[in-house]
């Protein structure tokens, strides 16, 4: 290569982010019409959001440390006031981790992982 020869670029950022899906991020509606959203994961970097996964599968059922981290001061305030039952919480909890797993899969699983 010549020293005013430029590498192909392959692909950009921009490029890329054009291209990949970008789901919604997990919203509950409260009973009293409210409703509670879930972090953005998409819109997280990268050691943010590995650090929402490893919070979220280390949460027990009756942990609300999770969700006072990661929702808004205002949607944890929402969450607690509606006084949920706790079998009705740890199915929430499952609900969100099976979202998150399906939306961008178990981390150290993705696609790469999987061949």
């Amino acid at each position: 290569m010549a020293a005013n020869d430029k590498p192909n670029i392959n692909l950009t950022l921009a490029a890329l982010e054009a291209e990949v899906a970008k789901p919604e991020p997990f919203v509950l509606g409260l009973k009293n019409g409210k409703r509670i959203t879930f972090p953005d994961l998409f819109d997280m970097p990268v050691d943010e959001g590995n650090e929402f996964f490893k919070d979220l599968e280390e949460t027990g059922q009756n942990d609300f440390a999770f969700l006072e981290k990661w929702l808004s001061e205002k949607d944890f305030e929402a969450y607690k006031a509606e006084k949920i039952p706790m079998r009705v919480h740890a199915a929430l909890v499952e609900r969100v981790m099976n979202y998150y797993q399906q939306t961008v899969g178990k981390p150290g699983e993705g696609a790469a992982s999987a061949s």
